[in-house]
């Protein structure tokens, strides 16, 4: 893979954490922007004197790295809006959240702000308001909506973190969501598993199997056109930077290792899911990403710890239960205790990048990992995973 560039390392060099959320249009699941918080080790917004970090008058040049939407929503303190007027340039659409202030009466051209939903409205006509649905039973929110579109032009709710809530915002025509109810499954439990998914799962079975052969695993590749096509494609791509082109399946396994291949070729079936939203995608492959490079910190293999964030979203990708669905396929002792039980080394790591993807600050800080480490091990993961995911649309 190509080197990074030297604005996406500097983001790296903050001392807090940062932590990035998807904002959703509601119909379709196509992602409006991402949310870009800054925060304190522990998860908490920063003073609003806070030191202006060095990355900041790089940020136009850095979010390319970890988004590919020209906006986004940045959660930050008060001392840092008069950095970002000084950014050469304006051609990103910023809206900011100044730790939940009320600055829509600022003086300037640049950009929107973002103000937090209360219940006895104080006549605040910021451009976006964010609805915690955390401190808003369903009632209240009902009463309370007429007023607040009254007075902003765009709602977002935040914390949509079940598939009730996002029923709610869909019923009541919300502009915008953010939560993690898109990396729930189904609550249908007795969907049947599509097709298409029926394929993947069938194919997951062969690249579990402890006995497959390489010759096995060469053979089932090449009678799938199109994915071993895909996969030949990837690994001639700039992403993987190899020294020379690879020009069939069997020489790819020599070159990249049968257990290599096998992940990539499970991430590749996975990814095919068409119906599913894409950020759910880039949801898995950060996860496996984020696990690979705990490895190290957990001395285990980094090729299971991969397969261990991949499959974490199988429950989602496929409307089932997780442990239903790993009843079917051959995994090793190590992967199933990771993924249902969060035991061991690879366990361990999950609960991590779960906890990471979730804002669960508490349990971030008690890690046996550094807080420090996993806020640099998210950022390389984001920045992986938006790569790869600009390789496979292309």
């Amino acid at each position: 893979m190509a080197t990074e560039q030297v604005p996406f390392e500097l983001l790296k060099t903050f001392s807090g954490l940062i932590y990035r959320q998807p904002i959703f249009l509601p119909d379709r699941l196509d992602v409006d922007s991402y949310h870009l918080s800054f925060l304190t080790t522990q998860g908490e917004n920063l003073d609003d004197d806070a030191e202006v970090p060095l990355f900041l008058n790089q940020l136009s040049n850095i979010l390319p790295s970890i988004s590919d939407q020209k906006k986004a929503l940045l959660s930050m303190p008060e001392s840092w809006r008069y950095a970002l007027f000084e950014l050469e340039e304006k051609h990103l659409d910023f809206t900011l959240d100044l730790n939940g202030s009320h600055s829509s009466t600022v003086n300037n051209t640049l950009f929107s702000f973002a103000s937090h939903a209360i219940v006895e409205e104080n006549n605040n006509h910021s451009n976006i308001l964010l609805i915690d649905l955390d401190k808003f039973n369903q009632q209240i929110f009902v009463e309370n909506l007429n007023q607040w579109r009254n007075n902003h032009k765009v709602l977002c709710a935040t914390n949509v973190n079940s598939l009730d809530n996002y029923a709610l915002c869909k019923s009541n025509s919300l502009d915008l969501l953010q939560g993690q109810f898109y990396t729930l499954p189904s609550a249908q439990e007795k969907k049947k598993i599509s097709p298409s998914m029926q394929i993947v799962m069938e194919l997951l079975v062969k690249l579990q199997d402890p006995d497959i052969e390489p010759e096995d695993l060469a053979n089932t590749l090449n009678q799938d056109i199109s994915l071993s096509y895909k996969l030949l494609r990837l690994i001639n791509s700039a992403f993987f930077g190899l020294p020379r082109e690879v020009n069939s399946i069997q020489q790819a396994l020599v070159m990249l290792g049968f257990n290599k291949i096998k992940t990539w070729v499970s991430l590749l079936s996975l990814s095919g899911l068409d119906d599913k939203p894409i950020e759910l995608r880039i949801v898995a492959m950060t996860r496996a990403r984020m696990c690979e490079l705990l490895a190290k910190y957990y001395n285990g293999s980094p090729e299971t710890f991969f397969a261990v964030g991949l499959f974490s979203t199988l429950d989602a990708l496929m409307d089932k239960p997780l442990a239903s669905l790993l009843a079917n396929l051959p995994l090793s002792p190590e992967l199933q205790s990771a993924l249902l039980d969060k035991e061991g080394g690879a366990g361990h790591a999950l609960q991590d990048v779960l906890n990471y993807e979730q804002g669960n600050w508490q349990a971030i800080s008690d890690s046996a990992i550094p807080v420090e480490v996993l806020a640099r091990v998210y950022l390389d993961a984001i920045h992986w995973a938006k790569e790869l995911n600009n390789q496979l649309q292309d």
